[in-house]
Order: structure tokens, then sequence, then C-alpha cells
């Protein structure tokens, strides 16, 4: 069994290389992707990544590769989220509403792109708790909302980012248990 650095966290069950392996030989890691983020996050954000690359590559588009620009972002506003718990019913989880940044704004500030002949970037977001909380449950509505799967299914866009941290990033999930929020950040540059 081999790491595979192209889908992002998911094992690759063959003996051939990673570029060779079909679509139906990558799972992701049930216990990661069944559990909340724990200190440091890796293995959910992992298992949200190689969640989202499944989805893609089961329908024939190519796996998305990690950008450490588009980790930075997505690990700020994940941050300044569980912090300040603006997330809810009604509000732009987009939009921080202390700095104002957007995810447009917070990619190009982590040095995505710089100088682009042409580019495009997306966000999503998540927050949930008791047994919301999981990577599998954000990648689970994600994929059940049509805005949010056209995002993760635009085969235009090569690049991805993504941070889990502990905690809700909405209040009313303040100091519930199982409580994970998640960010990914998409891109595509062209030079």
């Amino acid at each position: 069994m081999a790491l595979s650095l192209a889908t992002a966290g998911c094992l690759a069950l063959t003996l051939l290389p990673v570029t060779a392996a079909p679509a139906s030989a990558a799972y992701c890691d049930p216990a990661a992707s069944g559990s909340p983020p724990a200190a440091g996050g890796d293995a959910a954000r992992l298992a949200v990544a190689c969640l989202i690359n499944a989805e893609r590559t089961q329908r024939g588009l190519q796996p998305l590769t990690s950008n450490p620009s588009l980790t930075a972002a997505a690990q700020q506003h994940t941050a300044a989220a569980v912090q300040l718990k603006w997330w809810g019913p009604g509000k732009d989880s987009h939009t921080n509403p202390q700095t104002g940044s957007t995810p447009q704004s917070r990619i190009k500030a982590a040095g995505y792109c710089q100088n682009p002949r042409s580019w495009a970037v997306s966000e999503i977001t998540y927050t949930g708790w008791g047994g919301s909380g999981t990577p599998k449950a954000a990648v689970t509505w994600w994929m059940n909302s049509p805005t949010h799967r056209s995002i993760i299914l635009d085969g235009s866009l090569r690049e991805y980012g993504s941070w889990a941290q502990a905690g809700a990033a909405d209040r009313a999930g303040a100091g519930a248990s199982g409580a994970g929020t998640y960010v990914v950040t998409f891109g595509r540059c062209q030079q």
C-alpha cells in the first residue's frame, strides 16, 4: 500500500505507480473521514481533500493538487471563523466581518498565482457539531448543495488548499462536542 500525494492523503491499493491507478483503487481512511478534527486537524483536512478528489475521479475529472498558498488562505479563514463564530443561518461565511476579507482577497494575500494571465478561485465552507462535525459530513453536505457541488466538480479548477479545525464557527455550536470547521479553497492559475 502506498501513500498517494496526487490524491491528497488517499491510499492507493495497487502496486502500480500512483499515476496509473484507476479511481476505483483509491479510498479514504474511514477513521479520519468519520472523526471530527483533533488538535492540528491534519487527518481531517487530508480526509476532506481525499473525499473531494474521490468525488471528482469517480466522475472522470482529474484530482486536485495541493497548493501551499491556497492552504494558507484556508487555514487563516478557518482559524478566524472558529475564533469569531460569525457563521450561521443568514450569515455570509465567506466574508470575515472583522477584516472584510473575501476568498479572493485572502487567496491573493496568501501569494497564489502572482501576475497571472488568467486565474479563477473559489471557496467552500462548513461547520458542524455532534455527529455532523466530520469530514464525511462536510463533503456529503457540499455534494448535496448544487452550488457547492458545482465548485467541487468544476473541471477547470486544478488546485486546492484545505483546512480543518476543532470547534464550531457558529455560536449555536459553541462548546458542543464533536465540532469541526472546514474551509477548502480552489484555484486555477495560468501564468
